[in-house]
């Protein structure tokens, strides 16, 4: 019976999810034979040229959080490049007769895709250290490069004059509705492409990225190859768009393509919603229409101006009474269907990760030695030396500023040591990122809770789960049946992993619904979803009430019985003395001492530390 119910409710779901898109599809399809005359159905046909320039601009500005403002250079790549091959080379120079080059078309689009997305990966590498400002004037100058070059290579792009003559766009004719159908086809490809990317590790990695940069790095995510990725995407977007663009106008030159376009099309994804799948569509739909209805209008015949000032008017009073635009629907990160979590085997079956037959009690894992970290004239570390064995539960100890937290900071890699050698394993993480002392296996979570907010606590989770579901673009974008398998099985680990934390029944809820406690142990969650053989804890207490604070510790203790050694950093004194094994203290970054928890509360140098000479 609850098979069949489930069964149900998922066939419920996706038929809910399809209904939106059936209907915009079936509207679409429809709209030239409602349309008022050939007029807009070209209008209907720009349209939807905005829209994939929207969703691929929403690629960098609303699911990455890079702000792109010449992101127009890509769309001019693509219309030039198609112009050239086809005009200036097959027809004026080899002389072709343009009827015959119907099968230099896909030859364009692939060759545009290319040098687009190649020139994505040129301005986004030097971009990807760069934020806010310094990376909206780095873009804009691009953006600006670009047209003047296609203005000043007279040679090539024609200059002022531009390329004309170039084949129309059609499907057995050269009917504006003709036209329209074949972009069409072209959005309804680019729209299907993002929404796999969006639903995979790759869409998930651009938000998390978007949201928390560190957190992101620290789940295993190569954050600069990820907007490097995010810029190649959206200019390939926008290089097969420019395709299609020369080809609908059959003429381009500079002034088709206008400083003021990279502003309009930002201006249509905050519109209809940045971050959102369907709010460039509706964005984009809604202001080019209107747009054409605007151009009868007899002040804007006077003053042309007032379109674009309509609009810049329009994006403020949204941004006051809509900040998030007009759709605000949330983006789907995952197509794995919510199912109950296994029951097979033991709580701790999820986290036996211990792949190393080596590995027994007591040996040494991460190994310390003469770390130092300084900052300016501060000395956060001096010379700390310690180790871990396998099977432990070794507290830090020590008073405010002691040098807790950035030791923790440089074991996971998020702050370098100044001096010093770390080995986890074997494995030198003396300069290593947290990207990669992640993949070494070493997880941790943050003093003040760090979730990916606006993400569902299961894609919290399979954000986690990032560095094993790796693959190429083009697989998530088809869901082939391995990406797709090992997307189910992330997904039931991960329910597991709920259920051995005591949220089993919080999958699809939002990470910021859930209390205090719940978004504590989801965090906790997620660091194991990395199959770690190092967790790292920093305060997962603060802020707990005793009765939360007894759970979380027998919470930690099968950790470290399912064969995770945890480090933990904590000012609860019971909970520390009362699961860790082992306690090394810290006092101005250095090594006060070392030792059981009955050891460390006799130990006079620790108690001179916390309570004064006089104690």
């Amino acid at each position: 019976m609850d098979i069949q119910k489930t069964t149900r409710a998922q066939i419920g779901g996706t038929a809910r999810r399809l209904v939106v898109p059936l209907v915009l599809a079936a509207a679409a399809i429809v709209l030239p034979f409602v349309l008022p005359g050939d007029r807009w159905v070209r209008v209907a046909a720009l349209a939807l040229i905005y829209v994939a320039l929207a969703s691929g601009l929403n690629i960098l500005v609303g699911l990455t959080g890079l702000l792109d403002l010449g992101y127009i250079a890509f769309f001019i790549i693509g219309a030039y490049t198609t112009a050239v091959l086809t005009v200036k080379l097959f027809v004026d120079g080899l002389g072709f007769d343009p009827s015959d080059l119907w099968w230099l078309f896909p030859v364009s689009l692939v060759l545009a895709l290319v040098l687009s997305a190649a020139a994505g990966a040129i301005i986004g590498y030097p971009t990807l250290r760069a934020r806010g400002d310094y990376l909206a004037i780095m873009t804009l100058a691009f953006g600006e490069i670009v047209r003047i070059v296609s203005i000043n290579w007279v040679d090539l792009t024609g200059g002022a004059v531009g390329i004309r003559s170039i084949p129309p766009l059609s499907l057995g004719s050269s009917s504006p509705t003709s036209t329209y159908y074949a972009v069409l086809i072209m959005v309804v490809v680019i729209l299907v492409a993002v929404a796999g990317l969006v639903a995979s590790p790759v869409g998930r990695a651009w938000v998390a990225i978007r949201e928390d940069e560190l957190v992101a790095s620290s789940m295993g995510i190569k954050t600069k190859r990820y907007k490097l990725l995010a810029y190649m995407c959206g200019a390939a977007v926008a290089g097969i768009t420019g395709v299609f663009f020369a080809h609908m106008q059959q003429f381009i030159n500079p002034d088709s393509f206008t400083l003021e376009d990279n502003f309009i099309v930002l201006s249509l994804v905050i519109l209809g919603g940045a971050g959102t799948f369907w709010g460039p569509v509706v964005g984009a739909t809604l202001w080019i229409f209107f747009q054409a209805i605007a151009r009868d209008w007899a002040i804007v015949q006077e003053h042309p101006e007032f379109r674009t000032g309509i609009l810049a008017l329009i994006v403020i009073v949204l941004m006051i009474v809509r900040p998030g635009g007009i759709v605000r629907r949330r983006l789907r990160l995952t197509r794995a269907r919510h199912t109950a979590p296994s029951h097979d085997g033991d709580d701790a079956t999820p986290l036996l990760v211990d792949h190393h037959p080596t590995r027994q009690p007591g040996v040494r894992t991460l190994e310390v030695h003469e770390v130092s970290r300084t900052f300016g004239g501060l000395k956060a570390l001096r010379g700390v030396t310690m180790h871990i064995g396998h099977g432990e539960i070794v507290g830090l100890m020590g008073p405010n500023g002691a040098g807790k937290s950035t030791l923790l900071n440089v074991l996971s890699g998020v702050t370098p040591a100044s001096s010093g050698r770390i080995s986890f394993e074997g494995r030198s993480l003396d300069r290593a990122g947290s990207a990669e002392v992640s993949e070494a296996g070493i997880a941790r979570t943050f003093q003040t809770v760090r979730l990916f907010w606006d993400m569902t606590v299961m894609e919290n989770l399979l954000v986690g789960a990032h560095g094993r579901l790796k693959g190429w673009v083009p697989a998530f974008v088809l869901r082939l049946p391995k990406t797709a398998k090992a997307e189910r099985a992330a997904a039931v680990e991960a329910r597991n992993l709920l259920r051995f934390v005591g949220l089993d029944d919080r999958e699809g809820d939002l990470a910021k619904s859930l209390d205090y406690e719940g978004q504590r142990r989801v965090e906790i969650a997620r660091a194991l979803m990395t199959r770690p053989r190092l967790l790292l804890l920093d305060e997962p207490a603060a802020g707990m009430n005793e009765s939360e604070t007894h759970a979380l510790a027998a919470l930690i203790v099968r950790i470290r019985d399912a064969g995770v050694d945890v480090v933990l950093i904590e000012h609860d004194m019971d909970l520390l003395m009362g699961v860790s094994d082992r306690i090394i203290v810290l006092d101005h970054g250095v090594v006060l001492a070392d030792g059981t928890p009955e050891q460390i509360r006799t130990n006079p140098l620790v108690l001179e530390a916390y309570l004064g000479s006089d104690a």
